[in-house]
């Protein structure tokens, strides 16, 4: 592990507290009272860099960047993450800013509702309906789904639901079983700079609404693997997220998928924020970059 990597997770552990289970309780409580945290603006040094714009689909905000040095007429439709419990952060915003540029296209990033307001089957019906617009205004073989975290669990159970819709996904440190049934999954939380394993459950309930958590359409694990795109995974070792994704690589290669997997072995949960800020995401970041430009 890189000494800037250790640094980082030292750094973290200290940033994040954590109210375990009767804490997410508490606050689900408390939003279906008051109100939903509201996503972050796009930062200025990305409006600057991207012109924007905003619609309304199915009640829900998407927010186009368009790349002015674009290289092609391709989009990133990227789903940010957040543990269904958070909107999108200005770190996202910045995360898909430096893909956009470093890989020459647009993107689409559909700001869907956290739970409980938002849940599994609004959170799809937004997404399909965002990639059926990419696909007629792009076509097909220059759309891109992506996400991370939650969003990548997200843009992986839409895929499985329409897999016509996207050239390829990209999933950056993918939540892909809201019940985070693996039993290493615990034996990892002691490395996770980031994730507790009985808070994140709990968001997960939250999110699945009136569907079961083992539902594909949220928990994309045990869904169906053939018949999709190439899927790329990124991963790493101090994630406690890091079973579900080997195991998803596993089916897919074994349902003849040709998506490639991004490991990194002393990654945190953060993995696929960081751009070039340890040798760990730097490699991860150009991983996504040749996915993105394939």
């Amino acid at each position: 592990m890189s000494l800037r990597a250790l640094a980082l997770d030292g750094v973290v552990k200290r940033a994040i507290s954590h109210g375990g289970a009767d804490g997410v309780r508490s606050e689900i409580d408390r939003r279906r009272r008051e109100e939903l945290p509201a996503p972050a603006p796009v930062p200025a040094r990305v409006s600057a860099r991207f012109s924007i714009t905003e619609t309304v689909v199915q009640g829900s905000r998407v927010v186009r960047l368009e790349n002015p040095s674009r290289t092609r007429a391709r989009a990133m439709v990227f789903v940010p993450g957040g543990g269904y419990a958070h909107p999108i952060s200005a770190s996202h915003w910045t995360t898909v800013a430096r893909l956009a540029r470093a890989a020459g296209i647009d993107a689409i990033v559909p700001l869907y509702e956290v739970a409980p307001g938002g849940d599994a089957e609004r959170g799809h019906g937004l997404l399909a309906e965002v990639l059926a617009e990419a696909v007629a205004r792009h076509g097909r073989g220059d759309v891109i789904v992506a996400g991370d975290s939650a969003g990548a669990g997200l843009a992986l159970a839409a895929l499985q639901r329409h897999p016509d819709r996207a050239a390829a996904a990209v999933l950056l440190n993918p939540w892909l079983d809201v019940q985070i049934g693996h039993p290493a999954a615990s034996a990892l939380e002691e490395w996770d700079a980031i994730l507790r394993v009985d808070e994140l459950r709990e968001w997960g309930k939250a999110w699945a609404g009136g569907l079961s958590t083992s539902d594909p359409a949220v928990s994309p694990l045990r869904g169906t693997f053939g018949g999709l795109p190439p899927v790329h995974l990124i991963t790493g070792g101090r994630d406690l997220l890091l079973p579900d994704a080997l195991d998803a690589y596993r089916l897919l290669r074994a349902a003849g998928n040709n998506g490639t997997l991004t490991y990194a072995p002393d990654g945190n949960h953060g993995l696929g924020h960081m751009g070039s800020v340890t040798p760990e995401s730097r490699r991860a970041h150009l991983a996504v970059v040749a996915a993105l430009t394939a």
